[in-house]
């Protein structure tokens, strides 16, 4: 297997310099990728957002757009989030051949789980947003429409919220990934979380929030889910943590 550039720049020169030489090289590379993505994105943004729409709306609900240039926006903000979806399995790969270097073989093992994990649980979180979140609150809008209420939707709203709640999982989806790092350094404990973990529901509802738009509908459909998946890391991080306190007892 050949070396990474950031191995390569290393070995010639080992100073603070090398090493943000190589980060930025690994950066150039990031951003030069994810612009070449945002090409083919720029053309896949339409059908994108005409799929969306037949899942999350009613047949015949049709978006509107209210300035000029609206629509070209729209297309665009969508354009440069498809382009990061399909960019970062190659950010997170290339972040890993960076730091790699700089850790011994356990603290690899150590750090590859939290790494991997912060990817699949910020898909985890577009996937709940996308197929869940959106369609429950696009359809409890319009069931008050009426004979004497129509409704009038803006495509740039839709967009900004859906943008928003995206974000608000893909953050919200961390949660595991924080409390395995917390659980991992010794910072707590698993019978610490377990008699604070009113403490920590009342966390994940402030931080739903916080990120989410402002109405109590959206903070819930995106709190609940994200209290779930603590309350099942719990149950999956307790058999490993336990046996290694075991171990170290032993020990």
């Amino acid at each position: 297997m050949g070396k990474s550039i950031n191995e390569k720049i290393l070995e010639e020169d080992p100073s603070f310099l090398a090493h943000l030489d190589a980060l930025r090289s690994v950066l150039l590379r990031i951003a030069a990728v994810y612009f070449l993505l945002c090409l083919p994105c720029w053309f896949l943004a339409p059908p994108v957002l005409k799929h969306l729409l037949d899942y999350a709306a009613p047949e015949g609900f049709k978006l509107h757009y209210f300035t000029l240039m609206e629509p070209f926006f729209v297309q665009l903000k969508l354009t440069l989030l498809l382009a990061l979806f399909f960019a970062l399995p190659y950010m997170v790969y290339k972040i890993w051949q960076f730091i790699a270097p700089a850790l011994h073989a356990d603290e690899k093992k150590k750090v590859i789980l939290p790494v991997c994990s912060v990817f699949f649980l910020a898909l985890l979180g577009t996937a709940v947003a996308l197929f869940f979140i959106i369609p429950a609150m696009v359809r409890f809008s319009l069931s008050f429409a009426g004979d004497s209420l129509q409704a009038v939707l803006g495509i740039g709203d839709f967009i900004n919220l859906l943008l928003a709640v995206i974000l608000a999982s893909m953050v919200l989806f961390q949660f595991p990934v924080v409390l395995y790092i917390l659980l991992s350094i010794g910072f707590l404990d698993l019978a610490t979380i377990r008699k604070k973990r009113s403490h920590a529901v009342v966390a994940i509802f402030i931080l739903a929030a916080i990120f989410s738009p402002p109405d109590v509908a959206s903070q819930l459909l995106l709190a609940i889910p994200a209290w779930g998946l603590f309350e099942i890391s719990i149950l999956l991080f307790a058999r490993k943590f336990r046996e290694k306190e075991d171990t170290e007892e032993e020990i």
